[in-house]
């Protein structure tokens, strides 16, 4: 019996402790808003060496904080900065250079060039046949919230691009380019923004 009765009581115990653990567990600061904006300028910029991290929470209400800090490529210092809201990145700045490789622009105009020649050719081919209809724009990326609170944003062409809560990119489509990834990243930062404005 009494052994029982002091089971029942750890029992009880371990549940009000559980009841109480989480409200620490969740807290978010300073140091939390660091670690947020240095991951998302990790996952956008391919960016290593962060330096000079500072945050603070921002007057106004609400659990807002803008993180900063400088890091270095080639040998020179480059500021960025994160402005979170309710744990989310909703605004990124960033003054260094593009990660290595052709960035959106440069494959976008590489591509529209090839379009271009492909239909000077047809052209020439099909002189005398009904001029062809222009071609058809791809939809804006579309993104959608998920049950557990990711955000998946689809981009034409059956590419999808899962982003946590926070929008950290977590998991991309094997049939994604570039280009892809480059306008689900932009769609994602519209939204966030879109959201913190309406808050």
């Amino acid at each position: 019996m009494k052994k029982a009765g002091s089971m029942k009581w750890l029992g009880m115990a371990g549940l009000a402790l559980g009841l109480c653990v989480p409200a620490a567990a969740f807290a978010y600061g300073e140091s939390d808003a660091i670690r947020d904006c240095n991951s998302r300028m990790r996952s956008d910029y391919n960016l290593t060496d962060f330096r000079s991290e500072s945050a603070e929470k921002l007057p106004g209400g609400g659990h807002r904080y803008k993180a900063e800090g400088k890091t270095k490529v080639d040998g020179k210092k480059y500021s960025y900065s994160c402005e979170i809201k309710d744990r989310r990145i909703v605004a990124v700045r960033y003054d260094g250079p593009e990660p290595e490789g052709m960035g959106t622009a440069e494959k976008l105009a590489i591509g529209a060039a090839a379009a271009i020649a492909a239909g000077v050719a047809a052209s020439a081919l099909s002189k005398n046949k009904e001029p062809e209809p222009a071609p058809v724009v791809a939809p804006a990326p579309k993104v959608k919230v998920l049950s557990n609170g990711e955000m998946e944003v689809a981009v034409a062409g059956g590419c999808t691009v899962l982003y946590n809560d926070i929008g950290l990119r977590r998991r991309v489509s094997s049939n994604c380019t570039d280009a892809d990834v480059a306008a689900a990243k932009q769609a994602m930062n519209t939204y966030l923004a879109e959201q913190s404005a309406r808050r």
